[in-house]
């Protein structure tokens, strides 16, 4: 709690007295701040059965409250605005499923997946004779293995609340709460997000009724979930599998005493004034089915066609639910048909939402395997083969409609996956206005990389080589145009560390040599990137675009702790993709001496 001693004007005994009561008062309240936290584990490890699940619970509350402006009922200037009260709840739920341990309850599957170690002697014999009694065949235990793929799967879900109520008289006493204990109740102070708090407060006569409050009633909304899952057929072979969905949504209202308008409650005189909703959305997708289309890097796309395609489909199917005429240009018609078409599925049977409710799996995969190859493990040291995929759908920013007034249909507790999923725009003076306006929607995907390789030697040399690639798909509602944007990027490194370096110049007749490592490195990109505008019914345009060769090699070498050399050539040349840009050409080289003044 922070207050303050005010202090009157003039001197005297009237003003002694005001602040020895003040003092007496522990001043006048300016901030409250009150925090909770409490962590759950929930106690499944400590049971047999129950030993492979994991989860925790988190909790957290803040409630705060700030005094308003100092109110003097003699200035006529001087506006009566209260108190604004905040709360705020954070919950986070995480779990695990340990599937080695689950498998590890039945016996022979727990020897599948931890051989036991080499035995010697009587002993190993003993043990031979054993296994060969009970062990199952190679055959069958890779089957078992492979059916034992699954080895983990780990997840979160964390849900940020808050809410802020201007205009509120009472102060707090203890724990947040009044000298009378009810206001404004322990639910609001342990972090209850009932909207219904602020017709609860004007009910009770917590609220001011100055009508020029114009500080908004506000409800705030974060959602995160993530799930990650571990599948390895084999040793040597492992699979990452990744969803995720990130929602933000806030809410708010001018809530203030207006008994004049017609939507004021008749008992209170408060009125819900010129609701606002906005918000972004992003969930992780697969777009993989048009990925590969030869025609994407091209003026003309055939996915591209597809959408202006899809839209005829998507209008007909809102018209057959809706019983609307909807035109092909409208919000939720190009939404429908774009999400149709670039993520390679039928315009008949897609989710007609412009918030896809259920995330899809990303992946990376690694395999390591080659070294156990008789041949390539005499010279390798690792060979490592690497393919990763990530792909999301974004919604950057939405807001309601300025014709919707009633919070039951853009209130934060109407979930947003429901729009044109049971809710649907209505006619409004003549035209189908969509519930929410939403600007731009956005499909980023990238193989980071597609293919790579990476080769580390016996002898230290190590070798990597990527393929990857990426297209930004930028739907842009309001001229229904899209902008695709497509990278794809080659690199290849290689390097090469050698101690006792021998120099090619001799000192007093002996030859210098290098007793620290010398590491030779060399890099040597090309990267192409193109920017296309494309327009329904109209010539496409590549708008940008180069191809980008970047050859870096370096030599470095750590003379002590303190002291690094490093020789380097950096030659970088851009071609571009169209005509109002000029080839350039880039060349640095030079030599970098560090010394660290660090103990």
């Amino acid at each position: 709690a922070n207050a303050i001693v005010d202090e009157p004007e003039g001197e005297g005994k009237v003003v002694n007295e005001a602040i020895k009561k003040n003092l007496k008062n522990f001043g006048r309240m300016k901030n409250f701040d009150q925090g909770i936290t409490a962590n759950y584990v929930v106690p499944l490890e400590k049971l047999p059965l129950t030993d492979w699940l994991g989860a925790e619970y988190r909790y957290q509350v803040n409630y705060s409250w700030r005094a308003g402006s100092l109110y003097n009922p003699k200035d006529t200037l001087s506006l009566d605005f209260k108190n604004t009260i905040q709360n705020s709840r954070d919950q986070t739920l995480t779990g695990r499923l340990d599937m080695v341990k689950l498998y590890n309850k039945v016996r022979f599957l727990k020897d599948i997946n931890t051989p036991p170690k080499p035995a010697t002697g009587k002993a190993q014999a003993n043990k031979q004779v054993a296994d060969t009694i009970r062990a199952p065949s190679p055959v069958i235990k890779g089957f078992l293995r492979l059916l034992m793929s699954l080895r983990s799967i780990n997840g979160s879900y964390t849900v940020t609340e808050g809410i802020i109520l201007p205009g509120f008289s009472p102060s707090p006493y203890l724990f947040g709460m009044d000298r009378e204990f009810e206001a404004p109740g322990w639910k609001f102070i342990l972090g209850s997000q009932n909207g219904d708090i602020r017709f609860k407060a004007a009910e009770n006569g917590w609220l001011t009724k100055e009508p020029a409050l114009t500080n908004p009633f506000t409800q705030a909304r974060t959602r995160a979930f993530t799930a990650r899952a571990n599948v390895d057929p084999s040793t040597d072979l492992k699979i990452q599998l990744d969803v995720k969905k990130d929602v933000m949504d806030s809410y708010q209202e001018i809530f203030r005493f207006d008994p004049t308008n017609s939507g004021a409650d008749s008992l209170t005189g408060f009125a819900s004034l010129n609701p606002s909703r906005i918000g972004s959305y992003k969930i992780s997708t697969i777009t993989i089915g048009t990925t590969f289309n030869g025609s994407n890097d091209e003026v003309s796309s055939d996915v591209f066609h597809q959408f202006e395609e899809n839209l005829i489909s998507i209008r007909e199917r809102f018209q057959a639910i809706t019983g609307l005429e909807y035109d092909t240009a409208s919000q939720d018609v190009t939404i429908a048909a774009f999400i149709a078409a670039y993520s390679g599925k039928s315009a008949s049977s897609i989710n007609l939402s412009p918030f896809p409710k259920t995330p899809l799996p990303n992946w990376r995969i690694d395999y390591t395997g080659l070294t156990k190859i008789a041949a390539l493990k005499e010279a390798f040291q690792a060979i490592t083969i690497s393919h990763a995929y990530s792909s999301t759908y974004s919604v950057l920013n939405y807001s309601n409609s300025l014709q919707y007034e009633n919070a039951g249909e853009v209130g934060i507790d109407v979930p947003i996956e429901n729009y044109n999923n049971g809710i649907y725009g209505s006619v409004i003076d003549g035209k189908i206005v969509p519930i929410y306006v939403i600007s731009q929607v956005l499909i980023t995907e990238q193989f980071a990389p597609l293919v790579g390789i990476n080769v580390r030697t016996k002898n230290r040399l190590t070798i990597r080589a990527d393929y990857k690639t990426k297209r930004d798909l930028a739907l842009n509602i309001s001229n229904a145009q899209v902008t695709e944007v497509s990278n794809k990027d080659v690199s290849l490194e290689l390097g090469y560390t050698k101690n006792n370096f021998r120099l090619p110049i001799k000192s007093k007749g002996r030859t210098i040599v290098l007793k620290n490592d010398v590491t030779f490195r060399v890099n040597f990109t090309v990267t192409d990137s193109k920017t296309i505008q494309r327009k329904i019914e109209d010539q496409n345009i590549i708008t940008s675009g180069n191809v980008n060769y970047q050859f870096r090699p370096n030599i470095s070498y750590i003379v002590n702790q303190k002291l690094s050399i490093q020789m380097y050539y950096e030659r970088t040349i851009n071609n571009p993709a169209v005509s109002n840009s000029f080839r350039r050409a880039t060349t640095r080289f030079g030599l970098q001496v560090r010394f660290s003044l660090a103990q």
